[in-house]
């Protein structure tokens, strides 16, 4: 859940990130800040970052995985 009072905030790109991904996102999970925001985009990567995200978001309410459509 996206929290209108955070103090930081961490967006990126998910365009064929498999290799480094989870990585960064448990780098950033690892925060001891918990007032953070975590969004992450899917422009339409066809590798299996989504899934990856798609795991992270379900156990860390501070991460939002936005899908979008490339085109």
């Amino acid at each position: 859940m996206i929290q209108n009072n955070a103090t930081a905030r961490r967006c990126g790109t998910d365009v064929h990130a498999e290799q480094n991904i989870g990585a960064t996102l448990a780098g950033i999970r690892r925060q001891t800040h918990q007032i953070l925001d975590i969004v992450v985009v899917d422009d339409g990567a066809t590798d299996g970052s989504a899934s990856i995200v798609t795991a992270y978001a379900d156990k860390d309410q501070r991460i939002l995985f936005l899908r979008t459509r490339r085109g």
